[in-house]
């Protein structure tokens, strides 16, 4: 007879395998997904001015969480190097150098301007574009000279610090069109590579997660074809799914998730309403007493 394989020991001498601490991270990292995911459905919901504070301030405190960090493994290296027979070269100074503290506020100020930034022109514009993050990026790069300039920072080898309110502009403009010009040069280059167009991206986001959810990315250039949009989501039918080519089994779990979607966004909807006459409900019972 065949022998079962034994299950596997989620323990040895009282301490987890590598396996129980692997299945432990994995349910960490869903419910931290999990909640970014509530908590950005949530911001979407919320005005453009509130949404925009909350995305500065969320991106100045990951860009002031990675400068600390950044700065103590630079220093950390200065040590090593300079404990060194030859010496190698390093960063005197700039703007992605100097101590933590330093390095955690430029790019707290350059991550803040460029996702507040870009997250208005975008409400603005209606358009997520390489226009839309070019100008993000303009603000950023000319925020984080100001930052540098006006700063107690050494200057970076062969830079010289501006030191007149026109020194100050000149340099904010030019280091500011250097960031945009390289993120645009980027964004075309990943663009032509993926032959993907951000622009028609947008009208597609929730068609693409769905696909993703689903396993059936293969069928995203059907949606295309057929200009099967995120609007059009909820009018999907049998009929439009087979005119663009997608074979039967697919057609029934995108016409299912559609379904569960429906019913989904209803039972939240009808949970809102009796939120919402709740209140009412006890104030008139309690004006009756």
């Amino acid at each position: 007879p065949r022998l079962k394989s034994a299950p596997p020991l989620l323990h040895l001498h009282g301490r987890p395998t590598p396996r129980a601490w692997l299945d432990t991270m994995g349910d960490v990292l869903k419910a931290f997904e999990d909640k970014k995911l509530d908590f950005d459905n949530w911001l979407k919901t919320q005005p453009p001015a509130i949404e925009i504070g909350i995305t500065t301030a969320t991106n100045a405190l990951q860009g002031g969480v990675l400068g600390f960090t950044l700065g103590m493994v630079n220093g950390n290296l200065e040590k090593q190097a300079a404990s060194m027979p030859n010496k190698p070269p390093t960063m005197a100074g700039g703007s992605f150098s100097g101590p933590p503290k330093v390095l955690a506020l430029n790019l707290a100020v350059f991550s803040a301007v460029q996702g507040g930034l870009t997250l208005a022109v975008k409400k603005y514009r209606g358009k997520d574009d390489i226009t839309t993050n070019m100008i993000g990026m303009l603000g950023a790069g000319a925020a984080l000279s100001l930052t540098t300039n006006l700063g107690d920072q050494p200057a970076a080898p062969g830079q010289v610090k501006p030191t007149t309110p026109i020194g100050y502009a000149i340099d904010a403009v030019r280091t500011g069109v250097l960031f945009a010009t390289l993120n645009g040069a980027f964004m075309k280059i990943g663009q032509y590579f993926t032959g993907k167009n951000t622009v028609q991206d947008v009208y597609y986001y929730h068609t693409v997660g769905m696909l993703t959810a689903l396993g059936l990315e293969k069928y995203e250039k059907n949606f295309r074809r057929g200009l099967l949009m995120d609007d059009c989501l909820a009018l999907l039918s049998d009929s439009a799914l087979k005119e663009v080519k997608i074979p039967a089994g697919p057609r029934l779990k995108i016409l299912n998730y559609v379904v569960a979607s429906k019913a989904h966004m209803a039972a939240f909807s009808a949970q809102q309403q009796q939120l919402q006459v709740a209140p009412v409900k006890e104030e008139g019972g309690l004006a009756q007493v």
